[in-house]
């Protein structure tokens, strides 16, 4: 077979978005009864068909925490350092929690203005006060708010009397407690340890957004791209440690000797995590890289 004709059968005709129009037609179901969940892997699940974008005008924290809510995934782009793409999964990771583990704390001797970072850093409106793993109060912006020394230790203005409760406590109790103290952070604590914060934010947040996804821990679900680059074992170490859910190696032509070996070497390393991979456009290379261990596959 010429060449000619082989491109005249592998090039048939497709159509995008602004080539159809859906004629509306008879119905008897509701809005409220289309249901548009799918999968994006055997493991994770959407409750809408959509992700947004790797790219770096299109997906940072912001951008995935809102896809996430909505309930479809956010990709975090590749076009930074190791470091802060790594913040960027965590702060989403941080956006939402049934309950926040390992949540951010200050020391009752730093000063108030390192409380005052922390909590810019990680647009976060309170701290636990710990001494070594021991909460001893609570600092929140309302304590600080006209506060005018902020080289004062943060002793100075925390609350110390805590109201805290133990792991595995509902979240209707944890409502309860706060309401009935007039609160907004629980402090969740086990053998003396502080272990956990419950946050009147991530309460009324997650009833907003019932169609949000997460995962086993109640956090937001985000992806996170990678390329066949010298710092790829770096960036997916990075990004595991961070928390992330989907790892997308992430490139123009994904039929190829790199793109497949890394996703050979992320599975190998890192089988709990989900990898997508692409871009690819063919048969052949949509099954090089499911034999390769892709979990899915991106196309186009």
């Amino acid at each position: 077979m010429s060449r000619g004709l082989m491109l005249q059968e592998t090039l048939r005709q497709y159509l995008t978005f602004d080539d159809v129009m859906l004629l509306p037609a008879y119905s008897e179901v509701l809005p409220s009864q289309v249901d548009v969940q799918t999968r994006l892997t055997r493991k994770i699940g959407l409750n809408i068909p959509l992700l947004s974008s790797a790219m770096d005008s299109v997906t940072e924290s912001v951008t995935a925490v809102a896809m996430a809510r909505a309930g479809g995934l956010g990709i975090i782009h590749k076009n930074m350092s190791v470091d802060a793409q790594a913040y960027e999964v965590e702060r989403v990771k941080r956006a939402e929690s049934g309950m926040i583990l390992d949540p951010v704390t200050v020391r009752p001797g730093d000063r108030l203005q390192d409380a005052v970072d922390v909590m810019r850093d990680h647009n976060i409106s309170g701290v636990p006060v710990v001494d070594g793993e021991r909460p001893v109060g609570i600092l929140t912006a309302r304590d600080i708010r006209f506060a005018k020394d902020l080289t004062q230790p943060v002793s100075a203005l925390m609350t110390e009397d805590l109201v805290t409760t133990a792991p595995g406590v509902s979240s209707e109790r944890a409502r309860e407690l706060l309401h009935a103290h007039r609160i907004e952070k629980l402090l969740v604590v086990e053998d003396g340890k502080l272990v956990g914060l419950i946050t009147i934010k991530d309460l009324l947040q997650a009833d907003m957004t019932p169609t949000a996804v997460k995962d086993g821990r109640g956090r937001l679900l985000v992806g996170a791209a990678i390329g066949p680059a010298p710092d790829r074992v770096e960036r997916t170490a990075a990004l595991v440690e961070a928390g992330v859910d989907v790892i997308v190696i992430d490139t123009a032509h994904g039929h190829s000797r790199g793109v497949i070996e890394a996703v050979t070497d992320t599975k190998s390393r890192y089988g709990n995590v989900e990898v997508v991979a692409g871009n690819v456009a063919t048969q052949d290379g949509t099954k090089a890289l499911i034999d390769a261990g892709a979990d899915a596959v991106k196309v186009g």
